[in-house]
């Protein structure tokens, strides 16, 4: 689902690219490699927190609940 956003995002700034062309111009190579390498560091810093909260809970399976069925 985060990787759907991120796309959604990559296509909305294309897309907007396409209406706007100004912002190719604005959008240079080295302030676009900028962004990458941001955005790049953004998620893997929140990648690893996520993990370490992940790991930081339960760490046993629970027991299955049996089901009931009433007649």
């Amino acid at each position: 689902m985060k990787w759907l956003k991120v796309t959604g995002l990559g296509v909305a700034i294309w897309g907007l690219s396409l209406l706007w062309p100004e912002v190719n111009r604005v959008l240079t190579p080295s302030l676009t490699i900028g962004l990458v390498l941001g955005l790049g560091l953004g998620m893997l810093i929140y990648i690893l927190s996520q993990q370490n909260h992940h790991g930081a809970g339960q760490n046993h399976l629970t027991d299955p609940v049996p089901v009931v069925l009433m007649r």
